[in-house]
């Protein structure tokens, strides 16, 4: 319920969205519907006698819709409603919805396209071809050798603004109203409730089986049980015999194949045996035989072709789990976030004992906002241990890559310098290439309950919405050149009005054309946002808040634009310096700042 009050309109509106939906006074007490799929949908509506919108509003959603899921969330639902009502008014977003209604299935309005549309406005074949050549003089259209033309979003949106392309206001309409009709369908249903309450045939004949997703679920039962000391510490036990995990292993011989975060077995968790849980206990012993700084050792030093052995199994797990994964990852809350780790395997294991303490961890989530290695004595380890986590909890952890997660960065500082230090050229090399291997992997940002951006470095100026970001390629190996909009998250950065106006008039721009964006000078990449920046990028996608890391503030976390923007930073006493160490709880619609007494693992970064 939580998530769906987020769209309930506020009074002044925050965004396109909300100002569309004002007309149709929508309060709380008119939440009904969740996320449901076409099917419940179209039970939905049979059920309260909508059978006639079924088709058209299924053909809506499925064209409108940018990623062809399955399943339509409250925002998709009571957005395409409201653009059917006869009364809603004919605005931007709205012909936006038509744009992408009359589009083929790559998204570009064509000749076809524009036919179907005019003939909904005008059913006359007669004059088709002549409405045509209108319309292509209103939107400055010109026609290719072979006859066929695009129309841009921009010039379609344009055009009808200005009043030169007539008549679509009456595209995806319905003769009703919608909202007026599904209140008077609530209404009869509360009547109907008494009669429903005394026969047990009309319950059986309204409500016969279930929905296809709820048909799908099988349950298993779990190999191990668990069972948790007064000390919070954990001891496993075999509940199900060999005999019967075998048998159920080889009627399910293709799991493994086919592996995602949701489908993973969890009994990879109490496999002692298994290269991640070996990983954890490594690092874990390793902590207390991690030299110095000037002298620093490493894990597994003298048995460096079994630590080999051992990065390729985990590789092939985290391949199976990261593929499925976008690169705009979506969590949700309770949720812990941490920032810049820098190899401070101290300040990790202090992170450890206080958020999660045993592995498998239940109840919150936790996401890493990237820079695991450089800088510290110690990132080989740390991103071992952090690979290792994922595994063992894929559903819980999400691992960001950040602009220390690449290796031209890397071959400037320190990461690869210290896996050639320990373990040598040949398996040095090998190491730090294949451990970035799985940072390519990464995925660069990530929504908390849809409402919080996080990402290592900022925003984005060569993408404006959250579709985009989804839509960028699975692997990046050089980003800078692979993806501006995945470069620009690594390394942008927010800046105060002041010094928005300092950079424009040292590079003699006009502020007042940049949109809010201007180049970042202190890295010499990427970008500065301001507040209107980050104000119309949380606007357009419907957002609240930004959670970045990126920088050292000195209480290990600082905030911006008024707190619409946080800074988060997890390494304390940063390349000698006496910052903290810090990470934020988002739980209760609250973003809560945890700050950790550091001061006795000074000596990790001096």
């Amino acid at each position: 319920m939580e998530e769906v009050f987020l769209y309930v309109p506020r009074d002044p509106p925050r965004n396109l969205e909300e100002e569309m939906l004002k007309p149709i006074h929508i309060t709380e007490k008119d939440v009904e519907l969740f996320a449901m799929s076409i099917e419940s949908f179209k039970c939905y509506m049979k059920k309260r006698e909508f059978e006639k919108m079924i088709h058209v509003w299924c053909d809506f959603f499925v064209d409108s819709t940018i990623q062809n899921l399955i399943f339509i969330s409250f925002h998709e639902l009571l957005l395409g409603l409201a653009c059917m009502e006869p009364t809603i008014q004919h605005g931007k977003f709205r012909v936006k919805f038509i744009y992408r209604f009359f589009s083929d299935d790559s998204g570009i309005m064509n000749r076809e396209c524009l036919r179907r549309a005019l003939l909904e406005i005008n059913s006359d074949p007669n004059t088709i071809d002549t409405r045509i050549k209108q319309a292509m003089t209103c939107m400055n259209v010109k026609e290719a050798s072979n006859g066929d033309f695009i129309i841009t979003e921009r010039d379609f949106v344009s055009a009808i603004g200005n009043l030169r392309f007539r008549g679509t206001s009456v595209l995806c309409r319905y003769q009703k109203g919608i909202f007026s009709q599904i209140s008077r369908a609530l209404v009869a249903k509360g009547l109907r409730r008494a009669e429903k309450a005394l026969s047990n045939v009309l319950i059986k004949r309204r409500y016969s089986g279930l929905c296809k997703p709820c048909k799908d679920k099988k349950y298993d039962l779990a190999t191990h049980s668990v069972k948790f000391d007064s000390h919070g510490n954990l001891k496993i036990k075999r509940i199900i015999s060999k005999y019967q995990e075998d048998s159920a292993i080889s009627q399910n011989n293709h799991r493994k194949e086919h592996l995602t975060a949701q489908q993973y077995s969890i009994e990879t968790v109490f496999n002692r045996n298994s290269a991640a849980n070996i990983i954890i206990n490594l690092v874990r012993d390793f902590s207390n035989n991690k030299g110095t700084v000037r002298n620093p050792n490493g894990l597994m030093q003298d048995r460096k072709e079994d630590l080999w052995k051992l990065l390729l199994s985990i590789n092939g797990e985290l391949e199976l789990l990261l593929k499925n994964e976008y690169k705009c990852h979506k969590i949700y809350s309770p949720c812990f976030i941490m920032g810049d780790i820098h190899g401070n395997i101290e300040d990790l294991f202090s992170l450890e004992k206080a958020l999660w303490k045993q592995i498998p961890c239940i109840g919150a989530n936790y996401l890493f906002l990237g820079d695991y290695v450089d800088r510290g004595q110690w990132g080989f380890e740390c991103a071992m241990y952090l690979f290792a986590f994922k595994i063992l909890c894929p559903n819980k952890v999400t691992l960001l890559r950040g602009n220390h997660e690449v290796r031209l960065i890397q071959s400037n500082y320190t990461y690869k310098r210290e896996c050639i230090n320990k373990y040598g050229d040949i398996f040095g090399l090998k190491i730090w290439e294949l451990t970035n291997r799985i940072f390519d992997k990464l995925p660069v940002c990530a929504l908390v309950d849809d409402c919080i951006f996080c990402a290592h470095g900022g925003l984005p100026r060569s993408a404006t919405e959250i579709e985009q970001l989804i839509k960028i390629k699975q692997e990046l190996k050089d980003p800078e050149r692979e993806s501006r909009a995945a470069w620009e998250i690594l390394w942008s950065d927010p800046c105060h009005m002041q010094q928005y106006l300092e950079v424009a008039d040292l590079l003699n721009l006009n502020p007042d054309n940049l949109n809010g964006f201007i180049k970042n000078t202190k890295r010499g990449t990427a970008f500065l946002f301001n507040e209107n920046g980050a104000t119309n990028f949380l606007r357009k996608n419907g957002l609240t808040h930004i959670i970045r890391a990126h920088e050292v503030p000195p209480n290990g976390y600082t905030f911006h634009f008024g707190n619409k923007c946080v800074t988060i930073f997890s390494c304390s006493h940063y390349c000698g310096n006496d910052n903290d160490c810090a990470c934020i709880l988002a739980d209760t619609q609250k973003l809560r700042v945890i700050q950790l007494d550091t001061v006795n693992n000074s000596s990790a970064t001096d």
